[in-house]
């Protein structure tokens, strides 16, 4: 009898966390650093391959991408390591494309994407230039499960590297005012777009100003660019008030076989929201509270490092832990990871 009660109670605890997950959604963003399948740095097969197995394991449902070498990339990479996914962007002939790629049984396209901006401009300092490198780009998206209609907007904000500049000054002056301009193009996309909205992607400077909409990001401490220990990826929302049940993800994405001591590649990390229409508590992956900011690491029993989810180090295996936990026992930090202090 005790044995029976147990299976009947465990049967009823699985229904419960289906039901709660069966209304989840999960969206991000992913600068995947001159994602491009042949040619110079081409990313191997065997790249692509983890790339794909991260993108899965992390139960993400639709993503903002970066850094795309266009359709021809998209194409080997979702038609042979992921099958049920599909994907859409601008093609533009160079190397820094945006795309949306997103799971078939849980996502529909419904519009786009719409790329804003294209022709765009600004004047600084007495000149006018061009103000959208990488414009951004809209897509109307159906979460099935949840019929829910809902706007994806991918940015990819100006970068802050002043490298062969003359003028050091003025190109950060001319770096932080296009930066700004394009925030203002982006405050009047969001503005025009009706229901929910989800502004995703490289903001390329840590704590943006100037957004009329609210942003989350992994906390202060964290980063989704490793290298430089800064948070430049962000998940704006608006049209639609957050609940307290919404959990920042982060997963870590460098590639062994691509990344050094000094570098990793690609060089930034997966930044994700688990969002929740009904406002119900829905995930047990890698997650920070939006609210309490806990984190989790990953221990293995005989080591003495905490870990990144999907570190290389861990070989598929490692104990959740929280971080503040960790440090208490005595872990330290992994060198190849570089997970959060």
């Amino acid at each position: 009898m005790r044995r029976f009660t147990k299976k009947v109670i465990l049967g009823v605890l699985l229904a419960v966390i289906w039901a709660a997950q069966a209304s989840a959604l999960v969206i991000g963003t992913f600068n995947i650093e001159y994602f491009n399948v042949s040619g110079k740095k081409a990313y191997s097969q065997e790249d692509c391959s983890y790339l794909a197995r991260l993108i899965k394991e992390s139960d993400v449902d639709l993503l903002a991408l970066q850094e795309i070498e266009g359709d021809a990339t998209m194409r080997f990479f979702v038609t042979k390591f992921l099958p049920g996914w599909a994907y859409s962007g601008n093609d533009t002939g160079g190397r820094q494309d945006l795309y949306f790629l997103w799971r078939k049984d849980r996502v529909r396209i419904l519009d786009g994407p719409v790329v804003y901006g294209a022709n765009g401009s600004f004047r600084f300092e007495g000149k006018s230039y061009r103000l959208h490198d990488r414009p951004p780009m809209v897509g109307v998206f159906l979460d099935i499960e949840g019929d829910r209609r809902f706007h994806m907007v991918n940015v990819h904000l100006k970068s802050q590297s002043t490298r062969g500049k003359d003028d050091q000054d003025r190109a950060k002056r001319y770096n932080d005012f296009k930066r700004g301009a394009q925030i203002d193009g982006i405050n009047g996309i969001v503005g025009s777009l009706k229901g929910p909205v989800f502004i995703l992607g490289d903001y390329n400077v840590d704590d943006p100003k100037g957004t009329n909409f609210p942003l989350l990001s992994l906390p202060k401490g964290s980063y989704s660019y490793d290298d430089r220990k800064s948070r430049l990826d962000y998940i704006g929302y608006s049209g639609i008030e957050r609940s307290d049940s919404w959990r920042i993800i982060e997963v870590e994405t460098s590639i062994p076989a691509r990344s050094t001591k000094r570098s990793q590649s690609p060089d930034h990390d997966m930044v994700l929201l688990d969002l929740n229409w009904d406002g119900s508590p829905s995930s047990t992956k890698d997650v920070y509270d939006v609210e309490k900011k806990e984190q989790i690491v990953y221990v293995t029993a005989t080591g003495k490092k905490y870990h990144s989810k999907g570190c290389s180090y861990l070989k598929g295996k490692g104990e959740p832990m929280s971080l503040d936990k960790a440090k208490s026992l005595g872990y330290s930090p992994c060198s190849r990871c570089n997970p959060p202090r």
